[in-house]
């Protein structure tokens, strides 16, 4: 049976709509199972009815999230072997670190170049101007 704390940490997350559809209902399930592994979470997920198709994926981003962590490792019920045993936090979803893409640091540099062509029109040269439109192109 679920400690109270994590009904209730569940039902605020409802609440406030903190998490993706698919993540609430990994998180609902985790709510009945847990601890567990992730092959008996998915056990229980499959004879509930739950829409979630390969809730150990979810388990990880649930995990980054701060609501789930790595219990311990153990012998899984289903399947035999021994894997991580997870459980609830009885937290509320932290935001994770916003990650800088290729894309991202792409536009910055531009955007910078931009500026400085702006800052120096009367005196940029034919290549100041070539360079950034390659910049822009690359984007």
């Amino acid at each position: 049976m679920a400690r109270q704390t994590s009904i209730d940490c569940y039902n605020q997350i409802k609440a406030q709509g903190l998490l993706s559809k698919l993540r609430l209902a990994t998180h609902y399930a985790m709510l009945h199972s847990s601890p567990c592994t992730a092959g008996e979470l998915q056990d229980y997920i499959d004879k509930n009815g739950i829409k979630v198709k390969h809730a150990w994926k979810l388990l990880s981003q649930l995990r980054d999230l701060g609501v789930v962590y790595e219990k311990d490792e153990r012998k899984c019920n289903i399947t035999g072997r021994v894997v991580i045993e997870w459980e609830l936090t009885d937290k509320l979803p932290i935001k994770p670190a916003k990650l800088i893409t290729a894309k991202q640091i792409r536009v910055d540099t531009t955007i910078d170049a931009l500026r400085l062509l702006y800052k120096n029109k009367l005196t940029a040269s034919v290549v100041d101007w070539q360079n950034v439109a390659d910049l822009i192109r690359k984007i």
